[in-house]
């Protein structure tokens, strides 16, 4: 018998599944601790996980056969792979929200054809900033093999940055330059706003709207750049 924490799910939304109505499932626990993350209660699991056959018919009774799967970082759990075949049984579109870190369970999850959407969020374009922003020692590396991946399933993806931070123009060039990226990918970016609710209440970097315009300006001899919540 399979299990996965969750601790709710929003029967509509119209931004957790980019260009689609859908209803959206949080999943508790994540391996990183970003410092800017709003959803304190699903990282450090202090809420309560929901009744999962409860919110499973109330899946199956939803009239909307979008979902986004979001958190937390639900490829932590060894479940969601099952949570994922439930919903294709279902007749279910969904999107997967990731931080990137897990390749090896995203591949898996890719080569089923279990999943219709991913999200990846990058925290950071190199390995110091990553550490920095997440708190943890390893997997920066691992978000660059998440991204090859994607591009080799032809999943379609979308990579999203906060920006806390402006990277120089050479940690771009690194970043990208090792990953088969091109004009076709996007890369939506949005500003930090700090709030009470973040991991890390110190935090509150010095981000400027013309430093994000030179950003997008850089960003885009790479990919497509879109802004979001602007």
């Amino acid at each position: 018998m399979w299990t996965l924490p969750v601790s709710e799910i929003e029967t509509v939304s119209l931004t957790n599944f980019t260009g689609k109505v859908a209803c959206t499932v949080f999943t508790i626990g994540c391996n990183l601790r970003c410092r800017y993350c709003y959803n304190k209660s699903l990282v450090l699991k202090t809420e309560k996980p929901a009744d999962l056959e409860k919110i499973k018919d109330k899946i199956k009774r939803l009239p909307l056969k979008n979902i986004a799967i979001t958190g937390g970082e639900p490829l932590v759990h060894s479940g969601l792979g099952d949570f994922l075949y439930f919903l294709k049984d279902l007749g279910f579109e969904i999107k997967l929200d990731t931080n990137g870190t897990f390749p090896e369970r995203l591949k898996d999850i890719l080569d089923k054809r279990l999943v219709d959407y991913v999200a990846v969020d990058i925290k950071a374009f190199k390995d110091d900033d990553f550490k920095y922003i997440t708190r943890v020692d390893h997997g920066y590396e691992k978000v660059k093999k998440s991204i090859t991946l994607l591009k080799e399933s032809q999943v379609p993806f979308e990579m999203r940055y906060t920006v806390w931070k402006v990277p120089m123009r050479e940690d771009f060039s690194n970043f990208f330059g090792d990953l088969p990226t091109s004009q076709m990918d996007t890369l939506y970016v949005q500003k930090f706003v700090s709030n009470s609710y973040i991991l890390d209440k110190l935090f509150n970097p010095d981000v400027t709207d013309e430093d994000l315009r030179q950003m997008i300006v850089i960003l885009s001899n790479f990919l497509t750049v879109k802004l979001r919540n602007a």
